[in-house]
């Protein structure tokens, strides 16, 4: 059943590394929503300078501050906060990176009028080495368009909100990959639930070098990630043609860490539905 709709709990959650100079702008925009996320979570993935880190979060005393015991990807950070807490749902929030004021807004009245449990919505996107914006769309109907293509780039996962019973269906994010796990639970999720995007420039993104999908090693034209997308396009397509078959499809996520990250609190409030869950010791 779906849970999402205006009076839904909400946590956005920003992984973070090493990106303090563009952060508090994305805190900024989410503290100012005309609809606000019931709280607000930094979870950074072992920033060499925790000390610049700190420095934003005495400027936001309202906003959760954690960081991860060793460096994981994003994928492991947001899956151990939902793993850790119990609201209706989760919005992703890049740490460099903005809202429109109505987003949080837009996106759970979609939520609430479509019956959708991943709704995401169209880009303003900022070339920062060019100085140029442009506007960029998604299909609205992102099931169909999975449905017609079941490898399609329709919808950019931080711009987001996803149902927290959603993620437990599909079994959760791929904890142990570092890049590509928005696309490979995106393609497992279509199997799921109803997915769309909102007509509404909801989201600024940045476009900067040395970011996770432009700096050399992880960029979305490096041999790892083009290796990677092979492996996820060719199970995406093994999903697509076992439900075309009318047999059971496998939801289970690609790569899952072996051992769960860590969290340690830095800052801000202790998050009301918190529940840390025992790791046992390696």
């Amino acid at each position: 059943m779906n849970a999402l709709g205006p009076s839904a709990s909400v946590l956005a959650l920003i992984p973070h590394h090493d990106c303090e100079r563009w952060l508090g702008d994305a805190l900024a925009s989410l503290i100012d929503q005309t609809r606000p996320p019931d709280a607000i979570a930094v979870i950074d993935d072992a920033s060499p300078d925790l000390g610049a880190l700190m420095a934003v979060a005495r400027q936001y005393p309202q906003v959760t501050f954690l960081t991860s015991d060793r460096n994981v990807g994003p994928y492991a950070l947001i899956q151990r906060m939902m793993t850790d807490t119990n609201y209706d749902g989760y919005l992703f929030q890049d740490a460099d990176d903005w809202s429109a004021p109505t987003r949080v807004e837009s996106l759970l009245r979609a939520a609430d009028a479509t019956g959708a449990e991943l709704i995401g919505s169209w880009e303003m996107r900022v070339l920062c080495d060019a100085a140029e914006v442009l506007a960029v769309t998604y299909p609205l109907d992102v099931s169909g368009a999975l449905a017609a293509d079941p490898t399609a780039f329709s919808l950019l996962h931080p711009t987001s909100l996803v149902a927290s019973h959603l993620v437990s269906r599909v079994g959760g994010y791929s904890t142990g990959l570092r890049f590509s796990g928005d696309a490979e639970f995106l393609w497992r999720a279509a199997h799921a639930a109803r997915i769309v995007n909102v007509a509404s420039y909801g989201y600024h993104r940045r476009k900067r070098a040395n970011s996770l999908t432009t700096a050399a090693a992880t960029g979305l034209h490096s041999v790892a990630r083009l290796e990677l997308h092979e492996a996820l396009r060719a199970e995406a397509r093994s999903r697509h043609q076992a439900a075309a078959n009318g047999q059971q499809v496998d939801l289970t996520p690609y790569a899952t860490a072996t051992v769960p990250v860590l969290l340690d609190h830095l800052a801000g409030p202790q998050l009301a539905n918190f529940r840390p869950t025992e790791v046992a010791a390696s």
